[in-house]
């Protein structure tokens, strides 16, 4: 009783100790929907009934989470949408954390609390894995609701950011895309342009860093010393945005599908030597920046420091332009901030060989005429970053509810309802909403210009962001699961290096002094891949489902591998050649316990008998890690059974071939031992010998294997042949020579046992059984010698190379069960009990060429019959009694 009080609290502190997300969620629907007491008409109870979908007053109701900061922009939406379909909208505004973190419980445990959301892109991945998101697609064809007009969507938006495996998983709200603002009266005043390159983003920021300019605004002659560049770095702070920025116009070279993080081919990396000028980049822009870039974010850094005039040149979302368009004290330079598009690189990055190489119209996206030119050009990859928040359906929902909160999303991202969000309010100190441009109705610039915002800069805005938001090469933000992880090791290693730059700029050192060495950069490269690398890993060995193939489907690219060597059509050869060798090795088993007391079952030493059936069940059992694969269970399970496979296999053929080997040495023993005419006795301790010798060395060396290098599971793709191979594959060289020794040390052994089988060929006693042993030995000895070179012939196919292993586990096994039983059923069969058995023992002399001696008399003396009579008697009474002494009760 009190163990299962234990138990029943222990039941209960592990449910409170559950994520803080999943008990928010729980608690919700329980204090809301009681299943003891559910009533609809009382409560918001989710049951199968369609009354659940009304409020109290009959009205259809859902419920939507929201970022707290668009909170207001959606109410003034619900209330208007309230009163156009007479729904009800329940609108939960939570901070950002605590939002996405909601969202997604909510959807692994399948409630249907949210029937929509608004969110971050970056959680697609994640929410996907889980079936969390309706499938928009069917609305969309049908041309949608409340003026949805999909094809009023900038390019990027329609067929990238609301869509993930080509499928419309969401409807855009908002638009995001980084640009380059800057100072125009600045860059007028000294004849300046626009940077094209990042190294002449570099120039004019030491150009204008530390210049004094007039305050902008002042009516007395206050001055502002210029940073030349004003960019954020506070930790986890957005900062991995502007390293993206940087690294993306160099890795993302042929189109938005190809993707800029990871090889779509292999999911490597994408860092090499772009890495590398991104680091160099980023140090110049930090010695060139504001003083106070390490604590400040995008709003205290990028914003503030252009609206007070006290930098130069900055770059980030539209935000920018739309605070710094407004009136003081919220801007002092509203009608003087210029936009462009960011700068782009004249290199990009060789994902073969990580290296950076001359972009051409045939290996970069570039504009204009360079396009088509074999000239060097520059390459043009304008950073969607976040991507821009979008509404989502939960597919958990019920049907009624799903359209009924598609329907709103639709309303809210409606041209005209969306354009009154998107346009700010310039009154100084007006709320922060943050809604960039994501229809091309967005960008009609008299509709801005009505609003009060300057026009010149008006126009250089709309445009800039029009052309980044319909370029082909537009890059999008990863939406695969562990994304934050990703985003998160990078801001880790560059935190890390722009810290230690830091301390130098602090102590005053300046130029080369400041900078970091090559080595240093390369170090930081290495650092971020191994991290990546062991993420990707680690991810793909827990899940059955591999990143690739998510970040494939992710960019919409995607297409199903033909997985050309399947075991699922040979599996069910192995796993039944698996079951008839336990079944026989467990009958065998059994057999031997039922006839212990018989003298043919005493002699052969019960002991053996079980070790052959043990040893056999474990070689057989082999084949099921052999039958495994990504298909069957995930990737680390996979790899579990690759090394099972091999100790199963060495264990069990040991076991089994170590107690053959004892009992041919022992018979050979006794043989000998009786032609010296005198008696033997073999105890149990001499004949586990060889036994303990052979596990050993055998397990000694699979530990060694499986501690310095182990067998994990593999899929190769091959992206133009569309074919895949899963495989059991060692990273270094070290099983190669474990797996040598292993073939060397058993190989030997049987060889061994082969020649004592041959010396113990000629003793016929139906007890001895040394003709079936030898059978045994050299049936084993002829498979290795045709299995070892025809497993080495079918290693590169995985069909061929599992059924060879599977053939030979099972012929082994056999062949030491039948040669070993077989005869012992046919004795017990044929001899009705053990005297009749101990009077027919039959012995077979070895055969002697007689010496010179022995030839002196063609007929021996009385004496000598006699004395031969009594030597053969005396060989056949010491075989038996040594027989009889091992196997005696």
């Amino acid at each position: 009783m009190l163990l299962i009080l234990f138990l029943l609290q222990l039941g209960i502190i592990a449910s409170a100790a559950a994520g803080h997300q999943t008990m928010t969620i729980r608690r919700r629907v329980q204090e809301e929907s009681p299943l003891a007491t559910c009533d609809p008409k009382q409560h918001q109870c989710r049951c199968q009934d369609n009354d659940n979908d009304h409020d109290l007053q009959g009205r259809r109701s859902i419920r939507v989470a929201s970022f707290d900061i668009h909170c207001l922009r959606l109410r003034r939406n619900a209330d208007a949408f309230e009163s156009i379909a007479n729904i009800t909208i329940e609108l939960e505004c939570l901070g950002y954390n605590e939002l996405h973190e909601e969202i997604l419980a909510d959807a692994k445990l399948k409630t249907g609390y949210y029937d929509g959301f608004m969110f971050g892109p970056f959680l697609t991945g994640e929410m996907v894995k889980v079936g969390g998101l309706h499938d928009l697609t069917p609305y969309v064809q049908q041309g949608g609701a409340y003026d949805l007009r999909w094809n009023d969507m900038f390019r990027f938006n329609r067929e990238h950011a609301a869509v993930y495996d080509n499928k419309v998983v969401m409807i855009p709200l908002d638009g995001d895309v980084l640009s380059f603002f800057y100072r125009k009266d600045l860059f007028e005043k000294y004849d300046k342009q626009p940077p094209k390159t990042w190294e002449e983003y570099t120039e004019l920021a030491k150009f204008f860093h530390g210049k004094v300019e007039p305050l902008p605004g002042s009516s007395s002659n206050e001055t502002v010393t210029l940073s030349g560049s004003c960019v954020g770095r506070k930790f986890r702070c957005q900062e991995e945005h502007w390293i993206i920025l940087i690294l993306s116009s160099m890795t993302q070279h042929t189109g938005t599908k190809t993707g800029f993080l990871f090889d779509t081919s292999n999911m490597e990396p994408l860092l090499g030597e772009a890495f590398v000028e991104t680091i160099r980049f980023t140090e110049e822009q930090f010695a060139y920046g504001a003083d106070n870039e390490m604590e400040g974010c995008f709003d205290s850094t990028n914003i503030a420091k252009m609206n007070s005039g006290q930098c130069a040149m900055t770059y980030g979302w539209g935000d920018s332009f739309t605070e710094g368009a407004k009136g003081p004290p919220t801007s002092f330079v509203s009608g003087l901030i210029g936009t462009a598009q960011t700068p782009g690189s004249p290199v990009y990055l060789d994902r073969l060989s990580q290296k950076l190489a001359q972009c051409t119209g045939a290996t970069c996206s570039c504009k204009g005429d360079d396009a088509a030119s074999t000239n060097a050009c520059l390459n043009v990859a304008p950073y969607t970053a976040f991507t821009g928040w979008s509404g989502a359906v939960s597919s958990f929902s019920s049907k009624y509810r799903q359209d009924d909160t598609t329907d709103f999303f639709a309303y809210a991202s409606s041209p005209e309802v969306s354009l009154f969000d998107t346009i700010p309010n310039i009154t100084g100190g007006a709320p922060f909403i943050s809604v960039d441009p994501f229809r091309v109705s967005h960008t009609n610039a008299q509709d801005w210009i009505d609003a009060g915002l300057p026009a010149d800069s008006v126009v250089s805005y709309l445009e800039t962001i029009k052309e980044q938001q319909s370029d082909p090469n537009a890059v999008i933000d990863i939406r695969i699961p562990q994304t934050p992880a990703f985003l998160d090791e990078l801001k880790v290693v560059m935190n890390e290096h722009i810290i230690k730059i830091n301390e130098k700029k602090l102590q005053g050192l300046t130029g080369d002094d400041l900078f970091s060495s090559e080595e240093e950069k390369w170090e930081v490269e290495r650092k971020l891949r191994a991290k990546w690398k062991a993420l990707i890993a680690s991810y793909d060995r827990e899940n059955s489902q591999n990143l690739l193939e998510i970040y494939q489907r992710s960019l919409g690219i995607y297409a199903p591998t033909y997985n050309n060597q399947d075991l699922s059509k040979i599996r069910p050869v192995g796993l039944t050649l698996c079951c008839i060798l336990l079944v026989t090795s467990l009958g065998f088993a059994c057999w031997t316990f039922l006839h212990r007391r018989n003298n043919i079952i005493k002699v052969s030493q019960p002991l053996f008998l079980y070790t052959f059936c043990f040893g056999c069940f474990v070689l057989g059992s082999s084949i099921i890690p052999l039958s495994i694969d990504d298909s069957t269970t995930s990737v680390s399970g996979a790899s579990k059974a690759c090394m099972a496979f091999p100790w199963l296999v060495s264990i069990g053929f040991t076991t089994s071939f170590a107690a053959l080997f004892s009992k041919i040495w022992r018979v050979v023993r006794v043989m000998k031992s009786s032609m010296a005419m005198r008696r033997v006795e073999v105890k149990y301790t001499d004949v586990l010998g060889p036994f303990v010798v052979l596990l050993t060395m055998n397990l000694v060396l699979l530990l060694v294997w499986t501690i310095l290098d182990p067998m994990k599971y593999e899929r190769t793709y091959s992206p133009q042949t569309l074919e895949s191979v899963g495989s059991c594959q060692s990273s270094g060289n070290v099983w190669k020579y474990c797996v040598s020794f292993i073939f060397v040390i058993n190989f030997i052994a049987i060889i061994a046992a082969n020649v004592l089988a041959y010396k113990g060929r000629n003793i016929g006693s139906d007890f001895v059984e040394s003709k079936w042993i030898m059978l045994c030995t050299a049936s084993i000895f002829q498979v290795m010698l045709i299995g070892a070179p025809l497993m080495a012939l079918v290693s590169e196919n995985v069909v061929a190379s599992y059924f060879v292993s599977a053939i030979l586990v099972f012929v082994i096994g056999e062949s030491i069960l039948l040669f070993i039983f077989l005869p012992k059923l046919y004795e017990t069969k044929t001899r009705t009990g053990s005297s009749k058995s101990s009077k027919n023992v039959k012995i077979s002399m070895p055969s002697v060429t007689p010496s010179t001696r022995e030839r002196k008399s063609a007929f021996p003396s009385s004496r000598d019959s006699v004395e031969q009579r009594e030597s053969g008697a005396q060989l056949k009474d010491s075989v038996v009694q040594g027989e009889a002494e091992l196997g005696g009760e």
